[in-house]
């Protein structure tokens, strides 16, 4: 299986340890996609700065494709990761550089097995052209009128939800489900899971693990139970829903346990 993350990447600054880490959304999608042993790619832009190079380096070092993602005159995004209270606080920086695809890019896009985007690739203006499965990570986004204009146009919507009941949470997905998108999976943390599958409703306990950072675990969430439901080969689709949330709170569970979103630091660049 070819997964194509596309979007933000952004280096994760911590100063009390003097440590950074690769971050960002697309960016940890395709790098936990290599960690399963899939063939990944990122498409993205890149700062000419210190940070930049780290955070190329980083993905190519890790197995990801970057071939397509250009390269701007400019710094790379990047947030200040500070405790305050006990509790981890960003602050962002610069903003990543605006995303344009080609035509070239998007046919190489359609060589992949799934397409992951979010609310903050950029790129919600190419989706009718990606004829590829999509996932798209909403986030915590609980917008009407953005799921009446993305959902038609994906496989796949991922939502977070750790604040919600279970009755929210169900609504929330059928909200998304009668938008357009009849497979929506959302994730709560210490809440476990759920997912509403072709009117299905399914749920997924949480482990108890203590994390030691939190960052990117939605988007190894949402990566390993992407990966799982368009690969399973269980008879059934309740059995290929359940194998992917089981194989996604696993998956997850193992990633809060590393710093940053996968490791991989290096000396902070201040």
């Amino acid at each position: 299986m070819k997964i194509i993350a596309i979007g933000d990447n952004v280096v994760d600054l911590y100063p009390a340890d003097k440590k950074m880490f690769l971050g960002g959304h697309a960016a940890n999608t395709a790098v936990f996609a290599t960690m399963m042993g899939l063939e990944a790619a990122y498409l993205g832009t890149f700062g000419n700065d210190a940070r930049g190079d780290f955070a190329r380096r980083t993905l190519s070092e890790l197995g990801v494709n970057i071939s397509h993602s250009l390269q701007y005159d400019g710094p790379n995004a990047f947030t200040t990761m500070r405790l305050n209270d006990g509790k981890c606080q960003k602050t962002v920086g610069e903003p990543v550089q605006e995303l344009q695809l080609s035509p070239d890019d998007i046919a190489y896009i359609n060589t992949f097995d799934l397409v992951y985007l979010n609310n903050e690739s950029g790129a919600d203006a190419f989706l009718s052209a990606i004829t590829a499965p999509k996932i798209y990570d909403f986030s915590t986004i609980d917008d009407d009128r953005v799921f009446k204009k993305i959902a038609p146009q994906i496989d796949l919507a991922y939502l977070s939800g750790k604040a919600k009941s279970d009755d929210d949470v169900e609504a929330l997905c059928r909200r998304v489900a009668a938008a357009g998108c009849d497979q929506v999976v959302c994730s709560r943390g210490l809440r476990g899971s759920a997912a509403l599958v072709k009117d299905t409703m399914s749920w997924q306990q949480a482990l108890g693990v203590k994390a030691v950072d939190a960052l990117g675990a939605g988007d190894a969430y949402i990566t390993s139970f992407a990966a799982t439901l368009y690969s399973s080969k269980k008879p059934t689709l309740d059995a290929k829903v359940s194998e992917s949330l089981s194989h996604a709170t696993k998956f997850s569970s193992a990633q809060v346990r590393v710093p940053g979103s996968f490791g991989h630091g290096a000396a902070l660049i201040a």
